[in-house]
């Protein structure tokens, strides 16, 4: 992989979840119980936003815990290779949100395949804000970006 300047691998922090439509999320329970779902998601002002039912496992422990953390990936068909798909991963903190303008944004995203989710009452909008993110592009070509958007590490390496 070539070398990427600062503003490309910026960009690419920015522009890896655009395609992608849903992602992987994991909880802990109140007794540090692993969890892991999956969920369609939106992203606006730099945090993500996925809807969910309050009567499952995973919003409960996020309810408990307030953290979550997230994963996308690239699809297995489009990957050069298969240990090196890209990726997106990122530990946030978590609220619970309302207002029509959440489902607004699922709206705009995905039309009216999710719109029967607004009637439904158990269903809350959940407010990930990422902390330090980590971005993987293939061997070799890993960053590190803090909460600020500022780079920490790159092109951390195999030993």
């Amino acid at each position: 992989m070539n070398k990427l300047t600062n503003e490309e691998i910026i960009d690419a922090f920015k522009t890896f979840p655009k395609d992608k439509f849903s992602l992987m999320l994991s909880t802990t329970s109140k007794d540090n119980e692993p969890l892991t779902s999956y969920s369609p998601f939106v992203e606006d002002d730099n945090k993500f936003y996925v809807v969910m039912s309050s009567s499952l496992p995973h919003y409960k422990n996020i309810e408990a815990t307030l953290k979550a953390h997230a994963f996308l990936i690239e699809d297995e068909k489009e990957a050069s290779h298969i240990y090196a798909r890209k990726r997106l991963y990122f530990s946030t903190s978590c609220k619970i949100v309302e207002g029509e303008k959440y489902f607004e944004l699922f709206d705009k995203r995905y039309g009216d395949s999710l719109s029967f989710i607004r009637k439904m009452k158990d269903f809350k909008i959940v407010e990930l804000t990422p902390k330090d993110k980590s971005l993987v592009l293939g061997f070799g070509a890993a960053y590190l970006m803090n909460e600020n958007g500022e780079l920490m590490e790159k092109n951390i390496s195999h030993k």
